[in-house]
């Protein structure tokens, strides 16, 4: 789909609205915010107005006016140089390593449960069935038999857009007609303020702020609008109110019929449209439905795939890595990169065997995968502060507005918010067990940051061999 709109010569408000719209919005972390019931509503718009926002007009003014292809890479790389910017791209890199055996799990359990239930909460099976899926859309992308954006476009449709129309209807309906105790209460004040006190709401609104995320891969198309300056901010205000009240509605409607104590993470969804259906004797849907979302998720994945190699790509030609995993083969895919990513996934897949069940696997990488995504979001602010200060007078076409104030406003609320989510993810539900959970949380940021360590010994020693070789020459 980007060939395609990347050949268009401008983009209207319209098509990056929908962009922005179908890239961010998602379904797989609904679970987790629908645990904080009526009180998700404020926390998403704490998440907008302090994460998304900031985050979207800074990755905005980045990618229009360091166009060239490297991503974050290159914004890091321009501004505060070369290991900078692999510093940045590398946590892109490993956050989406971790998000791939929790998406993979969630797609797994929603089209297992309607089947056998428990199979869906089988470790072992989760485990397997990771590893399959996984090398399998991997050894696709290499071979470069992907799917046609056409094909990705129904899927995603079907599979995205259309079950959140579902469950927002469906919870209206449910809410109109008293099909059913809610587990929800709207009626007080209180019912919409945060709530701190309870265990885990940490770890849930890394939830909240992980549906938030994935803003500076639509921000590319900035660009390609006419007068970008005028138009992207309209789009990006759009879109933010679109994604927010549909995220918080689809929240509302899950903690409405399934309650905390039964949801989980890989099933939460499957199980709000089961207590719809069933209340609405239409449980022969519960199949259809279930397959729609596994279609949809998969459609996604398959796109994900590749793409955070490509950037790293960048990054293991300017020698931070081996050469061997800079090749190439005859259709432009990474193929040693993403070699070298299916047997990290698998690795870390194996974080199903240390774990009671297949909730608290997918809520440790959840909550680690956003610990990750964070410190990537907070080198992307100090890259604009960066660009600001070293060069004020390239062109920008497009600028976050409000002059110096908009600067320090969005990069201190940007900063700030990374800082927290980081710090209150510590905070998991009990059942996790949260003193073993600490633990590895800590263990497992500790082990990703290593192979950033080792890049930067690799590339001064690269650099010696090319100054020695220099000065032979000489």
């Amino acid at each position: 789909m980007s060939q395609l709109l990347k050949s268009a010569a401008k983009l209207s408000v319209f098509s990056v609205i929908m962009i922005t719209i179908t890239s961010v919005d998602s379904i797989r972390n609904l679970p987790g915010t629908a645990l904080m019931g009526s009180h998700v509503i404020s926390f998403f718009l704490f998440a907008g107005l302090c994460f998304f926002i900031p985050t979207a007009l800074v990755c905005a003014e980045l990618s229009t006016t360091y166009a060239s292809q490297g991503g974050v890479y290159l914004w890091g790389k321009q501004t505060l140089g070369p290991k900078f910017g692999f510093l940045t791209v590398w946590f892109q890199y490993a956050e989406n390593i971790v998000y791939y055996p929790p998406l993979i799990s969630f797609i797994i359990a929603t089209g297992t449960y309607p089947f056998s239930p428990d199979l869906a909460n089988n470790n072992l099976f989760m485990l397997v069935m990771i590893n399959i899926v996984f090398w399998a859309l991997t050894l696709i992308n290499i071979k470069g038999l992907k799917l046609s954006s056409v094909i990705t476009n129904v899927f995603g449709t079907f599979g995205l857009i259309l079950p959140i129309f579902l469950i927002i209807g469906l919870g209206c309906y449910w809410s109109l007609n008293d099909l059913g105790h809610s587990h929800i209460s709207l009626s007080h004040v209180s019912d919409w303020l945060p709530d701190f006190s309870a265990t885990g709401m940490g770890a849930s609104f890394t939830a909240v702020v992980l549906s938030l995320t994935g803003i500076e891969i639509t921000t590319s198309y900035a660009n390609e609008i006419k007068d970008p300056q005028k138009t992207y901010p309209k789009a990006l205000f759009i879109s933010t109110a679109v994604i927010l009240l549909s995220l918080t509605a689809c929240s509302l409607s899950i903690a409405a019929v399934v309650s905390s104590d039964n949801s989980s993470l890989s099933e939460g969804v499957v199980l709000a449209f089961k207590s719809f259906v069933d209340d609405m004797h239409l449980s022969f849907l519960l199949p259809i439905i279930a397959l729609a979302i596994v279609f949809g998720s998969l459609a996604s994945l398959n796109n994900w795939i590749i793409a955070p190699t490509k950037s790293l790509h960048v990054a293991a030609i300017d020698k931070f890595l081996p050469k061997r995993l800079t090749k190439e083969n005859a259709n432009k895919a990474p193929v040693s990169l993403l070699l070298l990513q299916g047997a990290i996934v698998s690795l870390l897949s194996l974080i199903f065997i240390f774990v009671p069940n297949v909730n608290s696997g997918m809520w440790l990488l959840n909550i680690l995968m956003t610990q990750l995504y964070m410190i990537m979001y907070i080198c992307v602010f100090i890259c604009f502060i960066a660009s600001r200060i070293k060069h004020p007078n390239i062109q920008r076409p497009f600028r976050v507005p409000g002059g110096k104030f908009g600067i320090g406003l969005v990069s201190v609320l940007g900063i700030l918010s990374c800082i927290c989510t980081i710090a209150i993810s510590y905070d998991v539900p009990q059942n996790i067990g949260s003193g073993n959970a600490m633990g590895m949380l800590i263990g497992g940021f500790i082990v990703f940051c290593l192979p950033a360590v080792a890049a930067f010994i690799y590339k001064n020693r690269q650099d010696q061999i090319d100054r020695a070789n220099a000065n032979m020459m000489i």
